[in-house]
């Protein structure tokens, strides 16, 4: 106490001992709430302290923990989905890969695809200066639009004037003689064409079962009745139930059946197709209304201007009364042995087959796919799978005089109306939009849905011919890359019988090769042919020239 009294302090209380304690400085949110806080007298909420946490707590560890693994993760699957996007190609370059390199072509950008949206919905596009289309959505299954007014009055008069000055020739006409030399090139046993034929490997052969492969015929379209007759006639049925056993179609001899196909004199309404037609330039120097056309289609589709220009010469088909196509489509399946003729000859590549590639039916008269090393020379089809006797304008120069034009595959297809058809004509769509797709299927309880003379009020989708309205559709689907992958079955598609008055429509088919690489290097040949010496150096079976300078006022 004297201590204390001689210093002048006070002793050191249980307070002071409190607050001589280092204290935490509360944070600044922390002041914040104390300043805009409870008075003295108020009760304030209970809250934790607010006191520093350090960088080496928990719950900061596991969440910096989360973190870094869906940060490494997903770097992982990067490097994964790179390596398996590319990994085939380190040990076999491909086409596309080998065609790199100096002087080769550049690649080519991804081809472009309208989106359908939904059935029924309509989008504005500008594609003349003076007035607005309307492009309308008519299935997703395939990808089908139409455009009402795409042509005027005029141009329509003017396609259907020109094709009348350069003339029409029949569209289908029935081989003989290149037919059975074609089919004797067949190197297959009955037993392996028996069960290439029997779908449901029953054992037997139904009707719809050879229906569905009337490639066997010459050009001539199948149906119950005339394949019965057929059976007849070759002794192939003796019980007449129109169900062919193993042991009765190896008892069968084929060159009967050719001889029959041979000799029977078909009438045009038994043929796969009934038309007539004609093929308009639309490339340089042809009419200015050609070339107007190919211009608004080329800003329709969004393509690049080099695979429009060199695609098919406009088609310009005239049904008269009775006149049909049966159900078909543009185009072919892609097969990885097959190259097209046309890109075949600047792509250098060597592969077991070699086709047109716009196989325009799977009910032609032929096989499909030749067989391999075969030649092609002016004796046989340029390909097989289409009709002979479907001549265009093209002759190659290495390959002779063509039976078809050799052509890439058709990407997509814009069918032009002409005229108003008095009756009938509708071009349908048979199984547009089906929940599910099965070539076996088209032909149920004698109705095939194919036929378009008999069944084509039975299709899903008929689209009535209207005088200067367009529609177009995808005849394959995307690969994912943006180019072409899978055939799109439900494209299949056919013209309806013409019971009154006559048809007009033309056709613009876009074609490409199902090879990126060789595709990219035909337009890079083309251009050097075209810098060289003009049009004039382009070789015939490029394109239609025989009307060129045709010059037709309305």
């Amino acid at each position: 106490m004297a201590a204390a009294a001689v210093t002048g302090q006070r002793p050191e209380t249980a307070e002071d001992r409190e607050a001589s304690r280092p204290q935490w400085a509360p944070p600044e949110h922390c002041k914040a709430q104390a300043a805009a806080g409870l008075g003295d007298g108020e009760d304030a909420p209970v809250r934790p302290l607010c006191k520093p946490r350090g960088i080496c707590s928990r719950a900061y560890f596991l969440v910096l923990m989360v973190f870094v693994h869906l940060y490494l993760g997903n770097v992982l699957a990067l490097l994964l989905f790179v390596h398996y996007s590319n990994g085939d190609d380190s040990s076999d370059p491909g086409p596309q890969h080998r065609a790199q390199g100096p002087g080769s072509a550049p690649a080519l950008g991804p081809l472009t695809r309208l989106e359908g949206i939904k059935v029924g919905h309509e989008r504005k596009v500008q594609l003349v200066s003076d007035r607005d289309h309307f492009i309308r959505t008519l299935s997703l299954k395939p990808l089908l639009f139409e455009i009402p007014g795409f042509l005027t009055d005029e141009e329509c008069r003017l396609i259907i004037h020109l094709a009348q000055m350069k003339g029409l020739q029949r569209s289908q006409i029935l081989p003989t003689e290149e037919y059975e030399e074609a089919m004797s090139t067949m190197q297959v046993s009955q037993l392996d064409l028996f069960q290439l034929l029997d779908q449901n490997r029953d054992g037997r052969l139904q009707l719809r079962e050879v229906l569905a492969q009337t490639r066997l015929g010459n050009g001539w379209w199948m149906t119950p009745e005339s394949i019965q007759e057929m059976y007849a006639a070759i002794k192939a049925d003796p019980d007449g139930d129109g169900v062919l056993s193993l042991q009765e179609f190896s008892n069968m001899d084929l060159h009967d059946f050719h001889k029959y196909m041979r000799s029977h004199k078909a009438e045009s309404s038994e043929l796969v197709r009934n038309s007539h037609h004609t093929w308009l330039y639309q490339g340089e120097g042809a009419h200015h209304i050609m070339r107007a056309i190919r211009q608004r289609v080329l800003r329709l589709t969004r393509l690049s201007p080099e695979i429009v220009e060199l695609s098919e010469p406009l088609q310009v088909v005239r049904y008269g009364e009775g006149g049909h196509y049966h159900a078909h489509v543009d185009s072919g399946p892609v097969y990885p042995e097959t190259i097209c003729s046309h890109t075949k000859l600047v792509a250098n590549e060597s592969v077991p087959f070699e086709t047109s590639c716009r196989q325009v039916s799977p009910n032609w008269g032929l096989p499909s796919i030749p067989r391999p090393g075969t030649p092609m020379t002016q004796a046989q089809p340029c390909t097989v799978g289409v009709p002979l006797g479907t001549v265009s304008p093209w002759e190659h120069p290495q390959l002779g005089t063509c039976s078809v034009a050799p052509l890439p595959y058709s990407y997509m297809t814009v069918l032009f109306y002409l005229n108003n058809v008095t009756g009938g004509g509708e071009t349908v769509f048979p199984v547009a939009d089906n929940r599910t797709y099965d070539e076996m299927s088209l032909i149920q309880d004698n109705v095939d849905l194919r036929d378009t003379r008999r069944h084509c009020d039975k299709g899903n989708l008929r689209v009535k011919p209207r005088q200067g309205t367009a529609v177009f559709w995808y005849n394959y689907l995307p690969d994912g890359q943006g180019w072409v992958g899978d055939i799109d079955d439900y494209s299949l598609h056919g013209g309806c019988l013409v019971t009154r008055g006559t048809k007009w429509i033309a056709n613009n088919w876009i074609n490409v090769d199902p090879s990126r690489a060789r595709q990219a290097l035909f337009q890079q040949e083309m251009a050097r042919l075209a810098r060289e010496g003009g049009a004039d150096s382009q070789p015939e079976w490029a394109l239609d020239r025989a009307y060129r300078d045709a010059r037709v006022e309305l």
